[in-house]
């Protein structure tokens, strides 16, 4: 892919008011399924306590 190929994309995923543009991506599920597992990730680095697996 060129960097015009890329700035194309970007500026068409904005156009269509896309917050995130990921221009080899196909499938936009894709990105959401990414997002939410990336939230839920760091979601439970910052649970306060270590996991449960680690009691003693």
């Amino acid at each position: 892919m060129t960097a015009d190929d890329l700035v194309d994309a970007a500026l068409a995923g904005l156009a269509k008011g896309e917050t995130v543009t990921a221009p080899g991506l196909s499938d936009p599920a894709g990105l959401e399924t990414y997002l939410g597992a990336r939230q839920g990730f760091f979601g439970s680095l910052l649970a306060g306590k270590p996991a449960a697996r680690y009691a003693a």
